[in-house]
């Protein structure tokens, strides 16, 4: 995600989305993935990653982009237009269309494999071929 007009920063993660398919019940987990089929079915479980103007320093903003729109109500209407507008562009849509299948292949076709991605759990070396990556993003 770009900066926002106004120099803020945000970004969404599907860290806690991941810890919580792995958390589940094999079963369970797969069902979830069933679920998912177009980028949009991602924004409830997208969570907003702010970045403090100060250091930089990355936090869990408590909202899902799929509600961005009530936690920004006191933004300027730049920073809204331009979040709007890159939730729906197609480079973000092929993003989360691409963790989909990531998440399907992983639990519906049972690859155990190193894939190059980088939406990994942070701190998960669970696949071969993860990378370490400081921060896990969109």
């Amino acid at each position: 995600m770009p900066m926002l007009p106004s120099g803020r920063r945000i970004e969404f993660s599907l860290d806690r989305f991941h810890a919580l398919l792995k958390a589940m019940g094999e079963a369970e987990a797969r069902r979830v993935a069933e679920t998912l089929e177009d980028p949009d079915d991602l924004l409830p479980v997208l969570d907003a990653v702010h970045f403090s103007r100060e250091d930089g320093t990355p936090y869990f903003a408590d909202y899902v982009a799929a509600d961005w729109m009530t936690c920004a109500q006191d933004w300027d209407w730049a920073d809204q237009q331009a979040l709007r507008a890159w939730l729906a562009s197609d480079a973000a849509r092929f993003h989360r269309a691409e963790a989909i299948g990531y998440i399907r292949m992983l639990l519906l076709d049972g690859q155990d494999v190193a894939v190059a991605y980088p939406y990994l759990i942070i701190g998960d070396r669970s696949h071969p071929g993860a990378h370490d990556g400081f921060r896990l993003r969109q």
